[in-house]
């Protein structure tokens, strides 16, 4: 496989896998109608004709001739001949490049699809890491599967973006009077391609949480033979979300592009309707007198007014002498450090980590104490975390505890009695019993 070159493979085989544009329609078209069933030759010959017509490349005088060459080039990668009973099918190359196209442009956005895509493999990467499961064949069963549709979701909103910034090429050499109506549609269209981002920017989130799973599958000694397979499963999550971020990027540089056009659209329409309205002024008016004085007769629709000869008014102004002194030196003022303050800052960072830290650590025992005994009695255990910490460390813990234990529910299971329970040392807090059970 080394030996293998793609180009040198390629260069002469190119036009055969690759059809021109009216092969590729004429090979597009019979497979939108007869799929994988048998056609004789007069219907290639019908569709033939029919894609050229549209094309506008249609001529009677070469047609047969065109035809046959048509069906010959057609024969060598797409089309199979049937001699005795003289019909056509499509090869096996042909219907799957026929069945590639087809499924790209049918595809439509869903950031729910994906979101779900992300849960199940964060859901099997888990059961198989907790199984022991050889990860390669996780790659192979799960990842390999779903990767064509993840990547796919951002290529449409791509592809939508490029569809939009062609259009607005195409709206600023044209002359149409509904060009700011469809300017405005573009806009809005990259909103809603810009939130489509975002919401699929969302659902990859979980793959963060993947990312971790594959990093604790790293610092194990026996990970030498999935390094290669780990590496691939966190470039395609790098690079998802690095394309993801560059279509957010290319609507921030369009739209405002789209709105300084529409500025100066707006801008040159006044002028022209301006000088269009005082060019009719001027052609269509005229001076008349009446009864001494002088009147312009605009055109009808607009009312007259009398010209007047300008008067101006002598007048005695005084200004009073002042002596402009040069302005007083501003001070610099000093930035002093507030310890006061530098300190509050500090405490709170210690804090947080400090409870950030304890959450885990009473989490983690969680889980050490559920996997030794399959239950855990939740309850118990909260005030038990009250009893040496502050409230909030608990109520984190418990967050944390049931946000997990609910994720895996393939897992654990989760029961809740609404009986409320309190404790001698903390009569004003009270809980639901809980019990987390391992499956």
């Amino acid at each position: 496989m080394d030996s293998f070159n793609l180009y040198i493979e390629a260069k002469d085989q190119y036009e055969k896998l690759v059809p021109e544009k009216n092969d590729g329609l004429i090979i597009l078209s019979l497979y939108g109608k007869y799929k994988e069933n048998d056609f004789t030759e007069e219907n290639i010959v019908s569709i033939i004709n029919k894609v050229f017509k549209d094309q506008g490349n249609e001529s009677v005088r070469t047609e047969h001739n065109r035809n046959n060459n048509v069906i010959l080039r057609l024969q060598e990668s797409f089309l199979w001949r049937n001699e005795t009973k003289r019909t056509y099918q499509f090869k096996k190359y042909g219907l799957e490049f026929c069945q590639s196209l087809e499924k790209r442009l049918i595809a439509k956005y869903n950031p729910a699809k994906i979101k779900r895509f992300f849960i199940e493999l964060f859901n099997s990467l888990t059961t198989a890491v907790e199984s022991g499961t050889d990860f390669n064949l996780w790659v192979e069963d799960h990842f390999d599967i779903r990767m064509p549709s993840l990547s796919s979701q951002i290529e449409i909103l791509d592809q939508q973006v490029n569809e939009s910034v062609s259009d607005f090429k195409l709206i600023v050499k044209s002359h149409s009077s509904e060009i700011q109506v469809i300017l405005k549609e573009i806009e809005m269209g990259l909103d809603i391609i810009k939130e489509q981002a975002s919401e699929l920017r969302n659902a990859f989130q979980i793959s963060y949480d993947i990312d971790e799973i594959l990093t604790a599958v790293l610092e194990k000694n026996t990970a030498g033979v999935y390094v290669e397979n780990i590496k691939k499963v966190q470039d395609f999550h790098d690079s998802s979300r690095n394309q993801l971020e560059q279509v957010s990027k290319r609507i921030e540089k369009i739209k405002p592009r789209i709105r300084e056009f529409i500025y100066d659209f707006n801008k040159k329409d006044f002028d022209r309707k301006t000088n269009k309205f005082l060019t009719h002024i001027l052609e269509h008016s005229s001076v008349k007198k009446r009864m001494g004085n002088k009147y312009i007769q605009f055109p009808d629709g607009i009312p007259d007014f009398k010209l007047r000869d300008s008067e101006y008014v002598t007048r005695l102004t005084l200004i009073p002498i002042r002596e402009i002194s040069p302005k007083a030196p501003i001070t610099i003022s000093k930035r002093e450090i507030n310890v006061s303050k530098r300190k509050d800052l500090v405490d709170k960072t210690a804090k947080w980590k400090y409870e950030k830290e304890r959450v885990k650590y009473w989490t983690e025992l969680a889980f050490f104490q559920l996997e030794q005994n399959s239950i855990l009695e939740f309850t118990p255990f909260f005030f038990k975390i009250l009893d040496t910490e502050k409230l909030s460390i608990a109520v984190k813990t418990a967050h944390n505890t049931l946000r997990r234990s609910a994720g895996l529910k393939n897992k654990y299971s989760i029961t809740i009695n609404k009986e409320v329970s309190y404790t001698g040392q903390n009569k004003g807090i009270s809980i639901w019993q809980m019990t987390i059970q391992k499956k």
